[in-house]
């Protein structure tokens, strides 16, 4: 997605402390950020997910067992509370809409498993349309190959990765064949879950294992099926953590997770057949949970949790390097880091 005169590049972040989320404009020439709006996100803000109309911002509240939703001001990027939904199951941690923008699949990490709930006209969180306990800790869901397949993995001790099938019409979920995907050791914790562009990898950062797995996607048959596991912090290091998260580069060369202890990112190159080798650690704000970068590519934005820092890096365009350009006192607990454009 480019830059056009009718749209502008905008970084949301998510206050879990501050039960806040900010919405900063982003110069592409620079990567500077200037903040625009600061919103209530009425309760501990966690996860964002922005609906395919670009109009409303549907949130969980991390530290409750609540999910909101809210319409956004695309000029002044405020955020009005459309309206809030007590689902009773312990700590959303992540959650996604589907292409449509007619179905919300949320993963709870307290409770545990996965709810779909019916998204009206305006966006407002409507009836429960599903609720599947695939036990406890499932921390983020991925849907893929046209939204016909989704998957939900889970840290330790539940340690797998659920795989399941779309029904875009009801939003019914049901169990694919295999419906567990199995992780690499008992203490490995699949946690967060993407793909390279050309979506026939996909990986998946392991919280207690602090690996990367990648995984040959099926896109027929929906199904992960791992090839290579490869640890993310240095091979001196010594002092364990627990990583976070794991973003392809738009262009499909770089791979990077993010350390948490180590407090660094890591960066990989793919090869062609999509395995990953390393290529440095760049230092980062303290507990980096999220980061995203840029559809352009350009720039990548950590926010440290326990720093209340996040941090822009130029991304090398030749080398996939990470150099830092600035902080940006954010506010507390930074959860979620969103790059995306309005307009």
């Amino acid at each position: 997605m480019m830059e056009t005169s009718n749209s502008r590049f905008v970084v949301f972040v998510s206050l879990t402390g501050d039960q806040q989320i900010k919405l900063y404009n982003l110069d592409l020439d620079s990567g500077a950020l200037q903040l625009q709006a600061t919103s209530d996100a009425h309760g501990p803000s966690g996860a964002l997910c922005l609906h395919p109309s670009g109009k409303v911002m549907l949130v969980a509240h991390v530290g409750s067992t609540t999910l909101a939703s809210f319409r956004l001001d695309v000029s002044s990027g405020e955020l009005t509370l459309i309206n809030k939904m007590d689902t009773g199951i312990g700590i959303p941690a992540h959650l996604i809409t589907d292409r449509a923008g007619r179905f919300l699949l949320t993963a709870y990490y307290g409770g545990g498993g996965v709810t779909v709930h019916r998204l009206g006209d305006d966006g407002a969180i409507e009836e429960l349309v599903q609720y599947i306990d695939t036990g406890e800790k499932a921390h983020s869901i991925l849907s893929a190959a046209a939204d016909r397949f989704v998957f939900v993995p889970h840290v330790c001790p539940t340690n797998k990765t659920c795989q399941f099938r779309f029904d875009s019409e009801s939003g019914l979920l049901t169990p694919n064949a295999p419906a567990e995907l199995p992780p690499p050791d008992d203490e490995t914790g699949p946690r967060h879950i993407c793909f390279r562009p050309q979506g026939d990898v996909a990986y998946i950062v392991n919280e207690q294992g602090n690996t990367v797995t990648a995984h040959h996607f099926d896109a027929e048959n929906g199904t992960l099926a791992s090839f290579q596991n490869i640890s993310t912090l240095p091979s001196e290091y010594t002092d364990g953590g627990a990583t976070a998260h794991v973003e392809v580069h738009p262009n499909g060369k770089w791979a990077y997770a993010s350390n948490r202890g180590h407090d660094s990112i890591v960066g990989f190159n793919i090869d062609t057949g999509g395995a990953l080798s390393p290529f440095g650690h760049f230092s980062v704000p303290a507990s980096p949970r999220s980061f995203n970068i840029d559809a352009t590519g350009t720039y990548l934005y950590c926010a440290g949790e326990a720093a209340d820092i996040m941090t822009c890096y130029r991304v090398d365009s030749a080398t996939g390097q990470l150099h830092a350009l600035a902080d940006y006192a954010v506010g507390k607990q930074p959860f979620w880091v969103m790059v995306t454009t309005l307009g």
